[in-house]
């Protein structure tokens, strides 16, 4: 079972790692991102970030697609986390038993500062351009819950009222 698909362009840090992933009671964290998953050095500090009593693996999202789907997932408590909202729309597309899709950090680091695309704050940690909120629009009408919380013991904002 999927229990969160977050969006975070810091990917693994302390919210996810330890505080999402208690909340949640996860015992299995996957890395979605194509770049990522070729950077050795990367894979090593977030591994390194992750409790140890969590399962991590780093994957492209056509991977992680075809392990979020495979039966033997069904019995796993995961969360998967993105970097950007393309990615996440695409694992949510084609995914099922998806509980949540959360948005924790978005727009503010490099990775994701738009090259001379306007950004718009949309909440307090999520900055977006017009791409963005295109995929923001399509997730939203997809058929689970969708929404911005930084962590578990703060405020939450609807985003599949707001924009599906």
């Amino acid at each position: 079972m999927i229990k969160m698909l977050r969006i975070d362009e810091r990917l693994i840090h302390g919210q996810v790692a330890v505080v999402w992933s208690k909340a949640l009671s996860i015992t299995h964290i996957i890395v979605a991102n194509n770049d990522v998953v070729n950077n050795e050095l990367q894979i090593t500090s977030m591994k390194i970030a992750v409790p140890d009593n969590i399962k991590f693996i780093a994957r492209d999202v056509k991977d992680t697609i075809n392990i979020l789907n495979n039966p033997k997932a069904e019995n796993l408590s995961m969360m998967v986390v993105v970097r950007n909202f393309k990615d996440a729309l695409e694992i949510a597309k084609n995914v099922k038993n998806i509980e949540q899709v959360n948005v924790g950090n978005y727009g503010l680091l490099p990775v994701n500062k738009h090259k001379g695309k306007p950004q718009k704050k949309i909440d307090a940690t999520v900055e977006v351009d017009d791409d963005d909120m295109k995929y923001i629009k399509e997730i939203a009408e997809l058929n689970v819950p969708f929404d911005s919380q930084l962590t578990p013991d703060s405020s939450k904002k609807n985003f599949k009222k707001i924009y599906g």
